[in-house]
C-alpha cells in the first residue's frame, strides 16, 4: 500500500501534462502501465487558422517526469534508438500547474557518434547544451545525455503566449526531424541550434554511404542546371556548371557513379550544346 501515493501523484502529473499540452496539439495516449514502451504521449501539433480551425503539423513524443533528476533509459534504449518522432521529456510541477519541456535533439547524434551504449541516462538539464558538452561518458559504455530546456507550458498563458509556444516547439521538431531522417538515411549531417552550426560525423556508418549521397546530390545538381537553363537561358550560370562538370569527370574515372547521375548529366549537356550560345 506504500506505493499508491507515488501512483497517484504520476497520475496526477500525467493529468496535468495532459491539459498543458492540448493547448498546443492532439494529445494521444495508447499505452497502460503494464505496456509502458518509454513515452506517455504522442502529441501532434496544430496550427490555428481564422474560423477555429486546427490543421495539424508536425508531432512528437513525451514522457512526463516528476522532477528533473537525471534517470536511467537502458532497458528503453531500442525504443529510443529506433524512434522516428522527436523525444522530449515534460517535468510537471502541480504546485506551479506547469511542465518544463526538455529536448532529446542530442540522441540521434549520441547513437550516431557512440553507437549502442550499455547503460544510458537522461538529464533534463537547464544549462546551455552544445556539441562539446551534450554527453557525459561515465566509463565505455555508460552515458548521460544532456537533455536541454525548451520552455515551460504553464496554465496561466494567454492564447498569444500558447500560440508562440506551439510555434517555437513546432520549429524545433522540424529541426529534430531533420537530424532523424539524416540518420536513417545515413547521411550523419545534424544541424544544431545555432545558426548555420552542424555537426558531420565520419565513421563506421558514415563511410559506408558518403560516396552515395554525394553522387545524388551531384545528380540533384545536374538536374537544377537543366531546370535553370529552361527556365531562363540567358542568366544560365555556365562557369558555376563547368565546375560541376569537372567534378563529374573526375569521379566518372573511378567507374563508380551511379546511372542516376550519367542521366542527369547527359540531359544538361545535351541542352548546352543544342542551344546557341548568346
Amino acid at each position: 500500500m506504500t506505493h499508491l501515493g507515488t501512483f497517484r501523484k504520476g497520475w496526477e502529473n500525467e493529468h496535468l501534462a495532459s491539459f498543458l499540452l492540448s493547448r498546443i496539439s492532439f494529445v494521444a495516449n495508447p499505452i497502460t502501465v503494464a505496456d509502458d514502451i518509454g513515452s506517455d504521449f504522442f502529441c501532434t501539433l496544430f496550427e490555428a487558422k481564422e474560423g477555429a480551425h486546427l490543421l495539424p503539423r508536425n508531432s512528437f513524443a513525451i514522457q512526463i517526469k516528476s522532477s528533473k533528476s537525471a534517470f536511467e533509459v537502458t532497458n528503453k534504449i531500442e525504443y529510443l534508438e529506433k524512434l522516428e518522432l522527436p523525444f522530449f521529456v515534460g517535468v510537471a510541477d502541480q504546485s506551479k500547474l506547469m511542465l518544463s519541456v526538455y529536448s532529446g535533439e542530442w540522441l540521434p547524434i549520441l547513437f550516431s557518434y557512440y553507437g549502442i551504449p550499455q547503460v544510458l541516462r537522461l538529464s533534463p538539464d537547464g544549462n546551455r547544451t552544445g556539441d562539446d558538452n551534450y554527453c557525459e561518458k561515465k566509463s565505455a559504455e555508460e552515458y548521460t545525455l544532456r537533455m536541454p530546456f525548451v520552455l515551460d507550458l504553464n496554465a496561466q498563458d494567454d492564447r498569444r503566449s500558447v500560440a508562440a509556444k506551439g510555434l517555437e516547439l513546432l520549429q524545433l521538431c522540424s529541426r529534430m526531424h531533420q537530424n532523424i531522417s539524416s540518420r536513417v538515411g545515413g547521411e550523419y549531417i545534424f544541424k544544431l541550434s545555432e545558426p548555420r552550426k552542424v555537426v558531420i560525423m565520419a565513421g563506421i556508418g558514415s563511410s559506408q554511404t558518403f560516396r552515395n549521397n554525394f553522387y545524388f546530390r551531384l545528380a540533384e545538381a545536374f538536374c537544377n542546371f537543366e531546370w535553370l537553363h529552361r527556365a531562363s537561358p540567358e542568366q544560365f550560370p555556365i562557369a558555376e556548371y563547368r565546375a560541376f562538370e569537372h567534378c563529374y569527370r573526375e569521379l566518372k574515372k573511378t567507374d563508380q557513379i551511379p546511372n542516376v547521375v550519367e542521366e542527369m548529366y547527359q540531359r544538361i549537356n545535351q541542352r548546352l550544346a543544342s542551344t546557341p550560345r548568346p
